[in-house]
């Protein structure tokens, strides 16, 4: 989830790459109140997961926040995860 969540901040909120780290906290990527706002949107709207501002901005590190992301994104009705469905051939 962290590359694709660097895809994002990257390409669509125009942080720097070479700032997007894991270990980055919020304000060293960029991520202020108004680009976590966008953020939350564009996360619900790409996966379908409902994220608020104020979580992301709560979050310590890049990689919290594609934790966060992860954690929504499998709890999601009809979540399609990595990994096949326990069961399924």
């Amino acid at each position: 989830m962290y590359e694709e969540l660097k895809g994002i901040l990257v390409d669509d909120l125009q942080m720097r790459a070479e700032d997007v780290v894991p270990t980055a906290g919020r304000e060293e990527v960029g991520l202020d109140s108004l680009a976590a706002v966008e953020l939350a949107t564009l996360l619900g709207d790409r996966y379908g997961v409902e994220i608020h501002d104020y979580e992301l901005l709560e979050a310590d590190t890049v990689a919290d926040i594609a934790d966060l992301v992860a954690e929504r994104r499998a709890a999601a009705p009809g979540a399609t995860a990595a990994a096949p469905a326990p069961g399924a051939s």
